[in-house]
């Protein structure tokens, strides 16, 4: 199969995102070759980030209907148009060429369900990093979060939707079911992320990101105690 016999749909939710929105959005329009389809999904903006998006002509905007990121990943995953799944976060950027290494490797790879390249991350303009935030700017790691993945829309029906009970802790969840699920993850070396750090993220918030992520581990090893996926 080519990459070119595979349809890419990406979404991107955004809450109060107008400053950094323009610029994720052209990052992955501007991919060659461009996605099959771009879905905003709007988490009830107050910043006018929903207008904004509808003023490029590449993308469709919705409503969310839920609460929280993992409710918005669901919900774009359900109304984008594609095989392929990919994300994009509001104040994140893909790098030139992010679209078509991943794509090109599931293309190559037919038993291979999702993959993820590597994340650089950068401080948002005019923002201010924390202590432990800056200690990381610079870093290239394994992007295991949304905005590096690519994933078969098939693969949701063995790893399950986005968590929606969990906030900062869904993204995380949802990675420790795929590791543990039957669907074979790749890492690329490619850098295919530029992950946006500023001061007022959700893994700011270090008591619900604690609390959670313990949560997340619990399942886990209920999980491996069931032999469940």
């Amino acid at each position: 199969m080519k990459a070119s016999d595979l349809s890419v749909g990406i979404v991107i939710p955004v809450r109060n995102g107008a400053r950094t929105l323009a610029a994720a959005i052209e990052s992955v329009s501007h991919q060659n070759p461009p996605p099959s389809d771009i879905v905003v999904v709007d988490g009830g903006s107050e910043d006018g980030s929903a207008a904004f998006a509808r003023t490029f002509a590449s993308v469709r905007v919705i409503a969310q209907e839920g609460r929280g990121l993992g409710a918005a990943r669901n919900q774009g995953i359900r109304a984008v148009a594609g095989e392929i799944i990919a994300f994009c976060d509001a104040d994140d950027c893909w790098t030139a060429g992010a679209l078509a290494a991943r794509l090109e490797h599931l293309a190559a790879e037919p038993s291979c369900g999702a993959v993820i390249g590597q994340l650089r991350r950068t401080l948002v303009a005019s923002d201010k990093a924390t202590p432990q935030q800056a200690s990381r700017l610079g870093r290239v790691e394994a992007a295991y979060t949304p905005g590096g993945l690519m994933v078969r829309r098939s693969c949701f029906e063995t790893v399950g939707p986005f968590d929606e009970t969990l906030t900062v802790g869904a993204d995380s969840d949802w990675f420790v079911r795929l590791v543990q699920s039957a669907v074979r993850l790749d890492v690329l070396d490619e850098t295919v992320l530029l992950k946006g750090v500023r001061h007022t993220s959700l893994s700011t918030d270090v008591a619900t990101y604690r609390r959670e992520l313990l949560q997340v581990a619990r399942r886990y090893i209920d999980r491996r105690r069931r032999g469940a996926p």
